[in-house]
């Protein structure tokens, strides 16, 4: 009987130590950071706000060209595989869809949930949101209409942080906070 429990324990922690995901400790501060994108590997640093916060990390970004409706997906470093995709539902807010905001000097405000692997679709939010289901992965492999899109992109604190996020982000991309 103790070597059955002694097995189960053993099978158990092994189960648990294999679920473990490595983590990795950022950095909060109240600046803004680039994220380069020219550069071997790509480390956001989120700024501002609570470390504890779940609020979601805001990201500004320009493009190579206007993707404003064309639907995000997240894709691997190496480009070769779509990490995550919106449910056709996760698109719309309201009556209306989640397109990312633009702001001043060619700026766009992210309202989906992108990063520095994004990557857009040939879909447009409006026919992607009518789908009933999500296409499969090897039709979202085939829709990929740019898997290098982002000219620049910065991760600018938490939407917490923010009381009136646009005003704000045009305030600081006014004073040139996030010129080069």
């Amino acid at each position: 009987m103790k070597k059955r429990i002694n097995i189960v324990i053993a099978i158990l922690l092994i189960l648990l130590a294999g679920c473990r995901s490595a983590k990795k400790e950022t950095m909060v501060t109240s600046d803004m950071q680039k994220i380069e994108m020219n550069s071997g590997v790509i480390t956001p640093q989120l700024t501002g706000g609570n470390p504890a916060s779940t609020s979601p990390v805001v990201y500004i970004y320009k493009t190579k060209a206007d993707y404003s409706h064309q639907v995000p997906v997240m894709m691997n470093e190496a480009r070769t595989r779509i990490l995550s995709y919106p449910a056709p539902g996760d698109l719309k807010m309201g009556d209306g869809l989640r397109l990312p905001t633009l702001l001043n000097k060619g700026y766009l405000l992210d309202n989906k949930g992108i990063g520095p692997n994004v990557a857009f679709l040939t879909y447009t939010y409006e026919e992607y949101s009518q789908l009933p289901t999500a296409p499969s992965m090897t039709d979202l492999m085939s829709h990929i209409l740019d898997k290098y899109p982002l000219l620049e992109i910065r991760a600018c604190g938490r939407r917490a942080d923010y009381k009136d996020i646009v005003i704000e982000l045009n305030e600081k991309i006014a004073e040139g906070f996030l010129q080069k």
